[in-house]
């Protein structure tokens, strides 16, 4: 028998990990809006874009790619986003913290 968790309890696991994810962001800061004082919810659309994509992750590269395809879709060109191998950091740390459990 499977046992579904109530929806308050997954709405909760869930703003918890969109939280973290956008703190996260922010402390790596991808794209150096918080180094140019944005404030600490900057990154909280990506995050929101990027939480569902992380279900199918099956490692670090997967997570990787996922983040830097959003910033992508997010900030339009590589120019900004920087490259993929830029976020290498930031997939192992959110692989880590969040995905692997």
């Amino acid at each position: 028998m499977r046992y579904v968790l109530p929806k308050r309890i997954l709405r909760l696991r869930y703003l918890s990990l969109h939280r973290g994810l956008s703190e996260l962001l922010y402390r790596h800061d991808p794209v150096g809006l918080a180094a140019l004082g944005a404030p600490k919810d900057e990154y909280e659309a990506e995050a929101s874009t990027i939480i569902p994509k992380l279900k199918g992750a099956t490692g670090p590269d997967d997570v990787r790619r996922i983040v830097h395809q959003e910033f992508l879709h997010w900030f339009e060109d590589e120019q900004t986003a920087g490259p993929e191998s830029a976020y290498n950091a930031i997939a192992c740390e959110i692989w880590e913290t969040f995905v692997r459990h």
